[in-house]
């Protein structure tokens, strides 16, 4: 039978596994305060067929490399930077994607999407996870996806406060 101490160490393992992917959903924010004149976005400035951007000016190529070296900065300190890198170029894909559907709802860069804002990251971390090293755990993904949202809520707030964020979500 689990006891509490078993839920908080799977709960810290889960956290600590997904932890490259953290880091690598943040890094573009605060990159973006410190050098957000050199914005390359992704999409190069393009519209869709809808006549609606695909991505958005705050999908970024600065981002994408900056998040997924941290990520990989992350996962070598971990123990192994492949992972990492994955983890966070993973994320960073699953923003970009919700980004491209977001858009597609006509809804701005800005406005907050729930649930889909909150685990956007996740949900792209654990399919580059699972299409590279062709395992996920299922039982970490669920538990992520039920305390990542008010975890990215509390750290959005406080990149907020801090002023690295315009908005606080």
């Amino acid at each position: 039978m689990a006891t509490a101490t078993d839920a908080l160490i799977y709960l810290l393992n889960a956290v600590w596994f997904i932890l490259p992917a953290y880091i690598a959903n943040m890094m573009p924010a605060i990159f973006n305060k410190m050098y957000g004149k050199y914005r390359f976005p992704v999409d190069f400035g393009k519209n869709f067929s809808d006549k609606r951007r695909i991505f958005g000016d705050g999908k970024t190529w600065n981002g994408l490399v900056v998040g997924s070296i941290f990520g990989g900065i992350v996962g070598l300190l971990q123990g192994d930077f492949v992972i990492g890198i994955v983890l966070g170029f993973g994320a960073l894909f699953g923003d970009l994607i919700k980004s491209f559907f977001k858009r597609r709802m006509k809804l701005e860069r800005g406005k907050m999407w729930f649930p889909f804002d909150q685990i956007d990251f996740i949900l792209g971390a654990f399919l580059f996870y699972g299409l590279t090293f062709w395992e996920i755990s299922w039982g970490y993904l669920i538990l992520l996806l039920i305390i990542t949202p008010a975890l990215h809520l509390l750290v959005n707030i406080i990149g907020f406060k801090l002023k690295l964020k315009d908005v606080p979500w």
